[in-house]
């Protein structure tokens, strides 16, 4: 094999912010890896990744289908048994990213095809919930009363 064409593999731990079952996708892609913010997008979802140093050694295990014991008369076998397999000092801690659309020519077409509606309108501003609260029941209050007036 060609010294040039050798490859270094490197193994990383990937800690996800919220349970991610990854059986459930389909397609998972990695972007980035080298860089310090790689992405992964599993199917549509897209997460976002920063590279962090680990308080101590991530280690990987397998089920060790045939488990032995070196003295079978007084050793008892747990349960489940585990194989080392890896560490790594590599961690990855990943967060769900949401993706927003670029502004642009798209946004401004929209907004050109839209009919202009409650052009008068001003943004609500409220000190806190109960204030809104109080401020929609005597609105809703005051067009009750007139419409029952009309009546």
């Amino acid at each position: 094999m060609d010294s040039n064409s050798e490859e270094e593999e490197i193994l990383v731990f990937v800690e996800f912010e919220d349970p991610i079952n990854l059986d459930n996708y389909n397609n998972i892609h990695v972007l980035g890896i080298d860089t310090n913010k790689p992405i992964f997008q599993l199917d549509d979802t897209f997460f976002t990744g920063t590279f962090e140093n680990p308080l101590g050694t991530y280690m990987f295990f397998e089920e060790d289908p045939s488990p032995k014991c070196s003295d079978p008369l007084f050793d008892k076998l747990p349960e489940k048994n585990l194989r080392f397999l890896y560490k790594t000092r590599k961690l990855i801690n990943v967060e769900h990213a949401y993706i927003t659309p670029k502004e642009g020519n798209q946004e401004q077409e929209h907004q050109e095809v839209q009919e202009p509606q409650n052009q008068d309108l001003k943004p609500a501003n409220f000190k806190n919930i109960q204030d809104a609260l109080e401020r929609f029941k005597k609105e809703w209050h005051s067009k009750t009363d007139s419409n029952q007036n009309i009546g």
